[in-house]
């Protein structure tokens, strides 16, 4: 059996009160540089760059959705359909068979 340490009951856990040295610090963050440089960080970036009329990346390309479902583009059309809206449910049809179950009698 392995060797305890004075600060772990027999049965391997801590004793109460007891902090290991490599618990988080109370109130301070475990990942303190958070998750830079991300993808979902760099297209926020880009998409909040203004041009030079005052208008986003974000809504330049809106506008371009929107006009490509004006002019009839059934994918554009689901886009802005699903994110406005919402998805549409899907529904599947399940059917349970009703047979008894065989029970057999190895007595005999």
């Amino acid at each position: 059996m392995a060797k305890q340490n004075g600060n772990r009951k027999a049965n391997g856990q801590f004793k109460p009160g007891y902090t290991p040295s490599t618990a988080w610090i109370k109130g301070q963050s475990g990942n303190p540089n958070g998750r830079r440089g991300s993808l979902k960080d760099i297209i926020d970036e880009i998409g909040d760059e203004v041009d030079d009329k005052g208008i986003s990346n974000r809504e330049q390309i809106m506008r371009k959705v929107m006009m490509m479902a004006r002019r009839g583009d059934m994918k554009a059309v689901t886009f802005l359909a699903d994110r406005t809206e919402g998805k549409a449910k899907e529904f599947r049809e399940t059917t349970v068979k009703t047979e008894p179950i065989k029970v057999f009698d190895f007595e005999d």
